[in-house]
């Protein structure tokens, strides 16, 4: 079977200098064809190992909660997946839901966090954009992803301004092998959704050291399901699926020198058609969408004990919002044709890391970012803004307390137009024994407010320039567990947590203000991995979530208690392999509170490799199982009506791989 063995991404060391879990695919394990046996690994590496790459794993040493979601589990969630969907499978903590399928906004709850509490990056490169303050995942393919690192807790020290309930890292994949090779995969669903996608990578040598080259290009595209319930579509509506197109172009460059230093260059451009679903006089409504995401990074290890990087990226987000009704008597009524709303934003960041006498390591950093933005729908005064921040972690080593691991650090943050936020953060990691670990972090972390908020200037929204950060103080601990149960693999933590926010941000009738509100949440994750037999493997989670609101904030789309479970079973030469697995949402209430939770997903997927090489793949998805019908949200117009998850579908995918 064709997979990485990332246990050598943990353990492999260059003089002075650990690599976590979390190192980029490039530095590690090309796939050698062997003419009678299947794909076997090598390890390769372009040049000196990423230090830029390391800082959200690098957190795991010293106490913060850290989840890698690897290649092999992306692609079991499906051929025509987006990152939404293996968020949504994987993830223990993490409550989200598509709205209407894949390639569409979804709801996201990181230990009982609002929908815009947690970070998201790609590649280190901010996607959170500071004008609207939304999440955008709706276009990323997870064929292009190598794995998702997931950061949880309150993290603004590292990361500002939105890393109040956690940070998920999407990683591009990276060159691993010498000889030209790749995959091709081709995928069908049951409502005639068909996928495509390629990758092709090699790494060569020069006059400067090792370049590693990749390029990858993918297409999905669906008429869709009928999002929501017969009843709740009017007589007037034409338009009752809701469809998608998503293409998308990558390429990535790594050049190493010598083997200290590396510069690496990223682009992916995607273009999609999206429809947005609405069951009302809907004739047509869409998203017509472009985005480009560039990076430019460079980074060196001076000397044994001091290593920099130095990283530019822009994110430029172009739509056009086209909305058509039509009436019962056959008549359309354009209300917006091609209505640009979108966003560039540019940021350069600079981090150091060096190790002082005794072993301390110090780390210290700069992160400038620029945004602008238009909306012909929302009228907003100021549609730029620039945020500037210091920030700096000291790595203490105590010899008499070799198996503590702390660190502390502090971050201070300025945004154009409003006040600024100053955060710290204390973090700790105890090594009990070889089996058990007990680990806690205590801080503080921030939201800007954004361009919306400071600027709008509609007639029933006004923005306030005044406005100051959202403000929030987090707690966590947990306690790990790595060893054997009844002779086989286990792995298990829990984690309970606490944060209090101040400051809110909501409208006071017209206007934005900082109110008396607060929200307060307390809660506890578990999760476990069981390894019980050669073959057969379990692994479970479950989040209860205790959220409340204090003067007359209102929460909305945050699960009670949610969980989840997967049974999987291969074959000991790894020819073969099924799974299932099951979903479990309690109660989750809309912001009109209505209840739309209580209910159970099946899932089950299986895949059989076609020759012994193991270059040939057949794979199939089996979503919702057992066709149940559940909402994902509700929508917010008068009367609301659910918006459905995916029916009873089946997707089959064939993989071929050079």
């Amino acid at each position: 079977m064709t997979t990485i063995d990332t246990s050598l991404v943990r353990t492999w060391r260059t003089p002075g200098h650990s690599l976590s879990g979390a190192l980029l695919g490039c530095l590690f394990s090309p796939l050698l064809l062997a003419d009678d046996g299947p794909l076997r690994l090598e390890q390769q590496f372009v040049s000196a190992p990423s230090v830029e790459s390391t800082t959200v794993a690098e957190m795991a040493k010293f106490g913060s909660k850290v989840q890698i979601i690897e290649r092999q589990q992306i692609e079991r969630a499906g051929p025509s997946s987006d990152i939404t969907r293996v968020l949504q499978m994987y993830v223990p903590g993490l409550y989200v839901a598509p709205k209407n399928g894949p390639f569409d906004y979804g709801t996201y709850s990181l230990l009982g966090g609002r929908n815009d509490d947690t970070l998201i990056l790609l590649d280190g490169v901010r996607l959170n954009n500071r004008l609207y303050g939304g999440l955008y995942l709706d276009t990323l393919p997870a064929n292009a992803i190598e794995r998702i690192e997931v950061l949880k807790g309150g993290q603004s020290l590292l990361f500002g301004t939105q890393a109040v309930a956690g940070v998920i890292n999407i990683v591009t994949r990276s060159p691993q092998t010498r000889e030209a090779s790749g995959e091709v995969n081709l995928g069908l669903d049951s409502f005639m959704g068909r996928s495509g996608d390629a990758r092709v990578e090699r790494i060569v040598s020069n006059g400067f050291g090792d370049l590693g080259l990749l390029a990858y290009v993918s297409h999905n595209v669906s008429d869709g399901y009928q999002p929501f319930r017969n009843s709740a579509y009017s007589a007037s509506t034409r338009d009752k699926k809701r469809a998608y197109e998503v293409s998308t172009f990558g390429a990535k460059a790594i050049q190493g020198f010598a083997d200290d230093s590396r510069l690496e260059l990223f682009y992916q451009y995607s273009d999609a058609n999206l429809d947005f679903a609405r069951a009302v006089n809907n004739k047509k409504t869409t998203n017509d969408r472009i985005q480009q995401i560039a990076t430019a990074t460079f980074e060196q290890h001076l000397d044994e004990r001091f290593s920099y990087f130095v990283k530019g990226h822009v994110n430029d987000w172009d739509t056009r919002y086209t909305r058509i009704n039509s009436t019962e008597t056959g008549a359309t009524k354009v209300i917006n044709h091609n209505d640009y709303w979108g966003f560039t934003d540019w940021g350069l960041q600079a981090e150091g890391k060096a190790e002082l006498d005794g072993g301390h390591v110090l780390v210290f950093g700069s992160d400038n970012q620029w945004f602008k933005g238009q909306d012909d729908v929302l009228k907003i005064d100021d549609k730029q803004a620039r945020a500037s921040a210091l920030y700096t972690q000291l790595r203490p080593v105590f010899e008499a307390l070799p198996d503590w691991h702390p660190s502390l650090g502090v971050r201070h943050e300025k945004i154009s137009g409003g006040e600024s936020a100053t955060v710290g953060m204390l973090t700790s990691l105890y090594e009990l024994n070889a089996n058990w670990q007990l680990r806690g972090q205590y801080g503080s972390a921030f939201k800007l407010p954004n361009a919306e908020q400071l600027y709008a200037n509609e007639d029933d929204e006004k923005g306030n320039p005044d406005l100051k950060p959202e403000k929030s103080v987090n707690a966590e601990l947990g306690l790990d567990y790595k060893g054997s149960l009844l002779a086989g693999e286990f792995n298990a933590s829990v984690t309970a947590y606490r944060r209090k926010i101040d400051d809110l941000i909501a409208l006071d009738g017209i206007h934005f203000v900082n109110g008396e509100a607060q929200v307060r949440v307390r809660g506890i994750e578990a999760d476990g991995r069981w390894q019980f037999s050669p073959q057969w493997n379990l692994s479970a989670d479950l989040t209860r979530n205790l959220v409340e609101s204090r003067n007359g904030v209102t929460l909305s789309n945050i699960p009670g208690f949610f969980a989840r479970s997967r049974l999987g079973f291969e074959s000991l030469d790894r020819m073969w392999g099924v799974g299932g697995a099951i979903r479990y949402i309690g109660q989750i209430d809309s912001p009109k509170k209505v209840d739309y939770g209580h209910y159970s997903v099946v899932d089950a997927d299986a895949y059989r490799y076609l020759d012994g090489p193991q270059r040939h793949r057949l794979s199939l998805l089996v979503e919702n199982l057992l066709d149940r019908d559940y909402a994902t949200s509700m929508t917010s117009t008068s009367p609301a009506v659910d918006n459905l998850g995916r029916p009873f579908t089946t997707e089959v995918r064939y993989t071929y791989r050079f």
